[in-house]
């Protein structure tokens, strides 16, 4: 099973994808709620979705939005991942699992990730 983590901004991509990669979890890293519909359509298993809200092409809600109208992937927990100071609200807005608030704290990234994934693989 899979972390996806979709997020338009490529440094805080690359390091969530090195930070849970060496915590032993496969991920897969997409820019948009596009490509993140796109790689839960593809299989492989997910879950755990970390979702940022403002990106281009498919923004967080929209992408929401559609993941919810899917029963294969309805199930799959999003925790919100934003700067927004409405973090908490975006969250409950979206149905989502939880939220962090950027900048991330790693530790309690991967408390929050490990609650839903556990490691594939020794850490």
């Amino acid at each position: 099973m899979k972390v996806l983590v979709v997020e338009d901004d490529e440094a805080i991509g690359d390091a969530l994808v090195s930070l849970l990669q060496d915590a032993g979890h496969e991920v897969v890293c997409v820019p948009d709620g596009k490509r993140a519909l796109d790689a839960l359509r593809s299989g492989g298993g997910t879950c755990l979705i970390l979702l940022d809200i403002a990106m281009p092409v498919m923004d967080g809600l929209r992408f929401r939005e559609e993941q919810l109208k899917d029963d294969a992937f309805a199930r799959v927990p999003v925790i919100v991942c934003t700067a927004d100071a409405l973090a908490e609200q975006r969250a409950r807005e979206l149905g989502a699992a939880g939220w962090l608030r950027k900048p991330l704290d790693p530790e309690h990234l991967l408390e929050v990730v490990e609650k839903h994934c556990p490691p594939a693989l020794p850490s």
